[in-house]
């Protein structure tokens, strides 16, 4: 063995040495440092026999990989909440800054449709202002109006639906493009009295489904509702 050979191997022998002392001075060491072990690899001679250690080593790593997995979820549920916090104060400051009700409704359908994602988006207005039903049908609906009874108990309850919507539904909703409307997120707007309806369409039949949280479509709701509600009462809409 040549002069540096002998002297690397002196080395390893040396911290080797180190490891132990210290490893037996500090017992509890991995103890308090759990995540060297889960990249430890200590084998058993005793054939396909698993020693207790080699229990206890397979069982922690199978935690950490599971406490690891489970805080990139968490990591990713933040992220996302974050962005949406971000696109709820942006609406709210571009609806402050709205000159009129086609300037809210614009506003609305914008950020949703490119922060939600949908192929497509609508807002059915109700009023009793026949001037209104008159100049603006595919805007505005009467309150006695049949298309409305399917959504009463959304406009009750003030709870937005996800899912797939019904043919009268989705046709009340999108009009012409109902038929390519596979999924649907429709936000009741109500501040006071039932202002009307927010729809946001997906041609995926999976992109709004019954499973997703409606937290967030709750806050736009009240959020698209109170600015609504000042400007269909002092709207400019022109005939």
């Amino acid at each position: 063995m040549s002069t540096q050979a002998q002297k690397k191997q002196q080395e390893s022998l040396d911290a080797e040495q180190q490891l132990l002392e210290l490893l037996s001075e500090y017992p509890d060491i991995l103890v308090r440092n759990p995540a060297v072990l889960a990249d430890l690899e200590v084998p058993h001679q005793s054939g396909t026999a698993v020693s207790l250690i080699e229990k206890q080593v397979s069982v922690l790593r199978n935690k950490l990989n599971t406490s690891d997995t489970r805080l990139r979820e968490l990591m990713d549920i933040a992220r996302d909440n974050e962005r949406l916090a971000k696109s709820c104060h942006r609406l709210a400051i571009n609806l402050l800054g709205a000159a009129d009700l086609e300037d809210v409704i614009s506003i609305a359908l914008d950020e949703l449709g490119n922060e939600l994602d949908a192929d497509f988006t609508a807002i059915r207005l109700i009023t009793d202002d026949d001037s209104r039903l008159d100049n603006k049908p595919k805007l505005f609906i009467g309150s006695d109006a049949e298309q409305l009874r399917s959504f009463t108990t959304m406009l009750d309850n003030r709870k937005p639906l996800c899912g797939r919507c019904t043919p009268e539904q989705k046709a009340f909703l999108f009009g012409n493009d109902a038929e390519q409307v596979g999924s649907a997120a429709v936000i009741p707007l109500v501040a006071g009295a039932r202002l009307g309806l927010l729809g946001l369409g997906g041609s995926d039949q999976h992109r709004f489904s019954i499973a997703m949280g409606t937290e967030f479509l709750t806050q736009i709701g009240d959020l698209v509702s109170a600015t609504l509600a000042i400007h269909l009462q002092h709207d400019n809409i022109q005939p």
